[in-house]
């Protein structure tokens, strides 16, 4: 039996993989958690427009999962059902300071390997009419596309019970003890070969709570919102200097995200609101149409170094695995954590590669 803690997208994801895979599984979570970081996930799968310079080993891990996110596509089923849909990105320029650091991307861009198109005004509104009049020009970055989250973790909760696996939810879950193939938790004990924490952003605590053991790690509290634009608007996925935007199948528009280092702290502040709705103000046609579906807040996993933590803690037993840290590219990163977490149970197996995210470089 494989046990994971947590069952936010990146748990659930390891447990339809294992699944999938022959494994037996149980996911263990408290009850009514939120504000993890899948509540205020947009979902994009754009690792190149996230890539960043100095950081190529992530990059190259967000590459390699979104291959994963690309076969999966080919399963029309999976497709629709998690609105995972194949389209392209647009970065907005809205004024002249925007166009050079678009022109600054395409370049890097281009040094990665990837070819864009840097669109004049016109251009951009041919693809998009329901933007501003006040932009001057985009870059279009082909396949960079996006899935819903919400209904990601719908289809895999339930693939997972069909598959035979279970999720079992608790009170509280702030401490755990495990040894000898035996997982103690409320005084409850279960059989486990391996336990896999993916606790998200609480992960760290709980490992400090039941071993002592510190992994760094930055709450980091996020907002979005969810408005019904009542027809198709946009036919990409939208990213402005300050705001990104997708639009589901069903004709909802999800706008995120604020970041802010308020620990875990998760009531959404006026302040918030106010950002969000004034850069959707800027940018949209027609603002006075749009009807308020939701606001969320999520509180995302951050490390020091800025990359995420997958693997077996070595420090604590070659039995306890972790998988966090994933910041804001948690969904895109999902399946390739499951392929590494399977690998490390299943196939033993472990790669060079992947010394940049595993917990023994702390």
């Amino acid at each position: 039996m494989q046990i994971i803690i947590g069952s936010g997208i990146i748990g659930l994801f390891i447990g339809y993989k294992l699944l999938k895979e022959g494994q037996k599984v149980t996911i263990l979570d408290i009850n009514n958690s939120n504000n993890s970081s899948t509540d205020a996930a947009v979902g994009m799968l754009a690792p190149l427009i996230e890539a960043k310079p100095g950081e190529s080993e992530l990059f190259n891990l967000m590459i390699k999962s979104k291959k994963i996110w690309n076969e999966l596509r080919k399963d029309k089923v999976f497709s629709n059902e998690v609105d995972l849909k194949k389209n392209s990105s647009i970065l907005i320029a809205e004024n002249y300071d925007d166009l050079e650091r678009l022109k600054f991307k395409k370049k890097f861009f281009s040094q990665l390997g990837f070819n864009t198109l840097l669109l004049n005004d016109h251009d951009t509104q041919k693809l998009e009419p329901n933007l501003n009049s006040n932009l001057i020009g985009s870059l279009f970055c082909d396949d960079q596309n996006s899935v819903d989250p919400l209904k990601l973790k719908i289809f895999l909760k339930k693939n997972i019970k069909m598959l035979g696996g279970k999720i079992q939810y608790f009170e509280c879950l702030e401490k755990i003890c495990f040894s000898n193939n035996k997982l103690i938790i409320q005084n409850k004990k279960l059989s486990a070969e391996n336990v896999v924490i993916a606790c998200g952003a609480w992960t760290n605590k709980l490992i400090k709570n039941s071993f002592n053991f510190d992994l760094p790690m930055i709450p980091l509290k996020g907002v979005s919102f969810l408005l019904d634009g009542g027809k198709k608007l946009f036919n990409h996925n939208i990213w402005f200097k300050n705001i990104y935007v997708s639009q589901r199948t069903n004709h909802i528009i999800s706008v995120g995200a604020t970041e802010e280092d308020k620990g875990f702290e998760d009531a959404i502040t006026l302040d918030e609101m106010y950002y969000l709705t004034k850069n959707i103000w800027e940018s949209f046609l027609d603002v006075e149409n749009l009807k308020l579906v939701d606001i969320r807040s999520g509180i995302r996993p951050g490390t020091f170094d800025g990359y995420p933590i997958i693997g077996r803690v070595g420090q604590i037993s070659r039995n306890i695995l972790c998988a966090f840290g994933h910041y804001r590219h948690g969904i895109l990163l999902a399946p390739v954590t499951a392929e590494i977490i399977y690998n490390q149970i299943v196939n033993y197996k472990k790669f060079p590669e992947e010394k940049f995210f595993s917990p023994e470089r702390f």
